[in-house]
């Protein structure tokens, strides 16, 4: 389950990132002194879908680990008798 939705975080941001540019500088229209407000938008979009990828990554990419065995107080007792 998480591996899935890593990599859906993965593929999301990056859709995220692609639309942003597409919509925004290619398909956009500019008028005078826009790109002052558009690119600092623009990096933080970026910034904000690279950590998205990045948090995507690390869970599509990480092994699970199956949890520790954990002792009871009646095991541990059948131990010392």
């Amino acid at each position: 389950m998480g591996r899935a939705l890593g990599a859906a975080i993965c593929v999301a941001s990056l859709a995220v990132a692609i639309a942003h540019i597409y919509f925004g500088y290619i398909k956009g229209a500019w008028g005078v002194g826009a790109l002052a407000f558009a690119l600092p938008v623009t990096a933080g979009v970026l910034v904000i879908a690279g950590l998205g990828f990045w948090l995507g990554w690390i869970m599509a990419t990480t092994k699970e680990v199956a949890p520790a065995p954990v002792e009871t107080l009646k095991s541990e007792e059948e131990k010392t008798e």
